[in-house]
């Protein structure tokens, strides 16, 4: 006799076990270099004796290295597959981290961090994990983009309490060194299942069955889109990808720029080092619904439209960290900042909405060509302008303006969306 729990797992679309997966996998790669990176901050300056500009350039060093191999790695993610790359990338960035533990000077920090963490990260989490998600849905893709990003806020809510517990008990050494054997451990077997796309085992997208025909009437829910499959020549002739592309770099670098000095700017407001990593837990903590509320709504609504409105919260919450010292200020940029990256994953699914599936994995790297530029610039004008005139208002004020114009991108891209353009019945 069959086992009734078997029988039930294979019941379930496997996409959605593609999403579980690499969920884990982004968990475990935003949480430590994402959400965990802030936590390192003040202590890797005090210990390596550097300013926070020099700290900031390893972030933002390691964002322009990502952007630099994005395009490579989006033609390798559409070549080999996406387990390839996340074994790869998983492989490196654990091992990375354990190797960070022996190092005596800021330049080794660096080129470990650079040459060996970030070049994992950026190959092996992300990009395989989102390219491998949209193969496997198209009505589905905006709940399937909002699970993996909400696996990335509860990687950053559990390990940035976790990390700063094990800094202040051990050292940031150990830290790194748990940090890498999480990385191992949890990653790598996480990637073994992934498959291509549903094709490759017989499937189709969004667990649609194959028996199904035009005399079965028209399915529920709103048709898939685009119509059009992109290859990476025709989408690159479109305003549209170069708006979105814009749109996206600018959202990143503000938002990437806010994340790394997360933690040093509540300490610049009074708050202590402990209470600033756990404003970095709400900030996480608070994503997670957000995340899922958006994803929902995006599958309905016009993805382009939700990005730009959420950018807007961010923008509120700068004014009133600049503007005020305790109560609703303190907690505005973290709530507000929770809003507009519970929106990330339908930016990167707007890829898919407009150009398909073909090329999703190329498009996307050529994409971070201009967020590792972005994010590699703003972390370290943040630092710079800390050090010179220690005070981040400046810093806040030129976020405010480029998030502004990342806003309006995306109410541009709401007037040409696929979703609009599609005849009314």
């Amino acid at each position: 006799m069959a086992n009734p729990l078997h029988l039930g797992l294979h019941r379930v679309y496997y996409g959605w076990w593609i999403v579980l997966l690499g969920s884990l996998i982004i968990a475990v790669g935003a949480g430590i270099l994402i959400h965990g990176f802030t936590v390192f901050f003040l202590p890797l300056k005090r210990d390596l004796a550097v300013s926070s500009a020099a700290i900031s350039l390893i972030y933002g060093a390691a964002r322009l290295e990502g952007g630099a191999e994005g395009p490579l790695v989006g033609y390798l993610v559409d070549r080999w597959g996406p387990r390839a790359m996340m074994l790869t990338g998983a492989l490196l960035a654990g091992t990375g981290f354990i190797l960070l533990s022996l190092v005596q000077t800021f330049w080794q920090f660096f080129y470990i961090y650079i040459f060996i963490i970030s070049l994992g990260f950026n190959a092996g989490f992300f990009h395989p994990v989102y390219a491998a998600v949209n193969s496997w849905f198209i009505r589905k893709r905006g709940i399937g983009f909002a699970l993996t990003g909400v696996a990335a806020s509860i990687g950053g809510m559990v390990t940035a309490p976790l990390l700063s517990s094990l800094i202040l008990a051990f050292g940031w050494r150990t830290a790194a060194v748990i940090s890498g054997v999480i990385i191992l451990a949890v990653a790598v077997p996480a990637a073994l299942p992934i498959r291509r796309n549903p094709e490759s085992i017989g499937l189709l997208p969004d667990g649609i069955p194959k028996e199904r025909n035009a005399a079965d009437g028209p399915s529920s829910g709103p048709e898939p889109a685009p119509q059009r499959e992109f290859t990476v020549t025709e989408a690159l002739r479109v305003g549209d990808f170069w708006i979105l592309l814009f749109a996206i770099a600018l959202r990143v670098s503000i938002t990437v720029g806010l994340t790394i000095h997360f933690v040093p700017l509540f300490v610049w407001k009074g708050q202590s080092e402990a209470a600033s990593a756990y404003l970095v837990s709400l900030f996480a903590l608070s994503t997670i619904p957000i995340t899922l509320i958006c994803g929902w709504f995006g599958d309905r609504w016009d993805k382009s439209l939700i990005c730009g409105l959420g950018v807007l919260p961010t923008m509120a919450g700068m004014l009133f960290l600049i503007c005020g010292h305790s109560g609703i200020s303190l907690y505005a940029l973290p709530v507000g900042l929770a809003i507009t990256m519970g929106t990330v994953p339908l930016n990167w699914a707007l890829i898919g909405d407009f150009f398909g599936r073909r090329s999703y994995g190329t498009l996307r790297g050529i994409m971070v060509v201009g967020t590792g530029l972005g994010t590699f610039l703003s972390p370290i004008y943040a630092g710079w302008t800390f050090d010179r005139s220690g005070s981040y208002a400046p810093t806040l004020w030129t976020f405010f303006v480029v998030h502004l114009l990342a806003a309006v991108l995306f109410f541009i891209l709401h007037r040409r969306s696929p979703r609009r353009r599609e005849p009314k019945e």
